[in-house]
């Protein structure tokens, strides 16, 4: 009863035109969309809208959300999930906004056992959310001075790395071939990172991927979308990896 429900609500929804504001942040606000195919933008805006509409939306310590923010940050998620047949971040309820960087209370390891303290985020995803961003970095990441870094992309790809139930830096793969594929590459790749960033050589991708697995494949997949072609070139089986699984190709997307 409620998938009926909610098919009828998104097919009631979507039979309304495009907000013309909504189109005017979608193509300033989101760089990739001009890449875009016409079939890709139109599916763009359709899943951006169903975001902004499904999701709870909560500005934090003073923030006012406002319709830049929101289209900022669904039409990245839209991005990402433009490949899958499904809407994805599915069980995603709610987005918090910050102005700036915000204070989380993180478990830590100690000699003398777990213990919790404060750390500065600019963005966190808990599965089933809520997911949490500093509004300074996305816009920053976003629109403002895009450097290949995407905190809306790294937070979300935490959340399809979730979406198995194991935060381990593979998220739910398709095939068993894939899978196989993951397993073989990923390591590697990881490996190579951490050797690099150890020898405090610069590297295409961030330096905090080394952390663990889970941070190097969202590192990585900010990569993905942001610098293809480089990481196309650099780290090309890596790349194909994310390519089949996002069943998209990014590098193409260049002029």
């Amino acid at each position: 009863m409620l998938g009926w429900w909610k098919a009828w609500r998104r097919k009631k929804r979507l039979a309304q035109p495009f907000p013309e504001e909504c189109e005017q942040l979608v193509q300033t606000r989101c760089r990739h969309f001009h890449g875009l195919s016409d079939a890709e933008r139109q599916l763009l805006r359709e899943r951006t809208l169903l975001f902004i509409d499904e999701k709870q939306w909560e500005g934090c310590n003073g923030v006012v959300v406002t319709a830049e923010m929101q289209v900022t940050i669904a039409s990245h998620a839209a991005l990402m999930g433009l490949g899958f047949p499904e809407i994805p971040f599915e069980r995603l309820l709610s987005v918090l906004i910050y102005p700036d960087t915000f204070v989380a209370r993180q478990p830590r390891r100690t000699p003398w056992g777990p213990m919790d303290q404060d750390l500065p985020l600019l963005g966190q995803a808990a599965y089933q959310g809520p997911v949490l961003f500093s509004w300074r970095e996305v816009a920053r990441d976003c629109f403002e001075a895009p450097a290949g870094r995407n905190v809306v992309i790294h937070e979300f790809a935490h959340l399809l790395d979730m979406a198995d139930h194991n935060v381990d830096g593979a998220p739910a793969l398709s095939t068993p071939e894939q899978a196989n594929a993951w397993a073989e590459i990923v390591p590697l790749e990881f490996r190579k990172l951490q050797r690099l960033t150890e020898q405090g050589r610069r590297t295409l991708f961030d330096a905090y991927g080394a952390t663990n697995e889970a941070e190097f494949f969202a590192v990585t997949c900010e990569t993905f979308f942001e610098r293809p072609r480089e990481m196309a070139e650099k780290h090309p089986r890596l790349y194909e990896l994310y390519r089949g699984y996002y069943r998209q190709d990014p590098a193409e997307r260049i002029r």
